[in-house]
């Protein structure tokens, strides 16, 4: 049995955010659709546990201590490893396909954690793996979202080709970057090697960086057009629910 009013305060406390850290009752009304009495009780009592503070500005308020405590323990206990472990499990076994997790370290990109493909046949990874950031879409989400310095740095090194498929165009590889820019989630066949396939999504955290690409991937010849359809989704959905544990609204 929920309780309202508990429910409420909650809606209050998740209007906060990175982009908009400080509201006042009339902000928060209308984007709940309170009435500006019930925002100004709830505020109260929230500010009675901490839970928000006043600002300088009249009627305005920010998330208070209590709610910086709560979130270092739970950033003790929800680390990305942690958080993406069940999820990557469920999104395997919906896809049966191998579904692997990535981070950058320096100018390469490396398998944090993975979970087996279910066919007999299989793309098979290694966890620990280092592996570029420019050949395949794994690295080129992870790519797209750092910052244009640090883009072009890394792109303005000798690129290995790995196979036909491979981009090591400057040009060529900005254009596929803003695509998963706009697109939410990047597909690549043959990038990195030439029989396998990879569908990935980024993993946002808190502070609004992409710190992981979700990949799932396998051999190109299971890759039909329902199946991309699926895997995009499936992906993205994933990625998000990650995101959304790690603290990203």
């Amino acid at each position: 049995m929920s309780i309202k009013s508990v429910g409420k305060a909650v809606e209050i406390l998740n209007c906060f955010s990175v982009q908009k850290p400080i509201l006042g009752i009339s902000d928060i009304s209308r984007m709940l659709g309170y009435t500006k009495s019930t925002v100004s009780r709830l505020l109260s009592t929230l500010s009675e546990y901490h839970c928000v503070e006043r600002t300088d500005g009249y009627g305005k308020y920010k998330l208070g201590y209590r709610m910086q405590l709560w979130g270092t323990v739970s950033q003790e206990l929800n680390t990305l490893p942690d958080v993406a472990d069940p999820i990557m499990e469920k999104l395997r076994d919906k896809c049966h396909e191998e579904v692997s997790l990535y981070v950058i370290q320096g100018d390469h990109r490396v398998c944090l954690l993975r979970f087996e493909s279910l066919h007999e046949i299989a793309r098979v990874g290694t966890i620990g793996g280092r592996f570029p950031l420019h050949a395949g879409a794994s690295g080129r989400v992870l790519l797209a979202y750092l910052p244009k310095e640090q883009r072009e740095k890394i792109m303005s090194g000798s690129l290995k080709k790995f196979t036909g498929g491979t981009i090591i165009n400057a040009k060529k590889m900005e254009a596929s970057l803003a695509e998963i820019r706009k697109n939410g989630y990047g597909i690549s066949t043959g990038e990195r090697e030439a029989e396998a396939f990879s569908v990935v999504a980024p993993v946002w955290d808190a502070s609004e960086r992409v710190v992981a690409s979700l990949s799932i991937s396998g051999p190109n010849f299971r890759l039909t057009e329902d199946k991309s359809a699926l895997f995009i989704k499936s992906v993205v959905s994933a990625a998000k629910e990650i995101s959304i544990r790690l603290g990203h609204v």
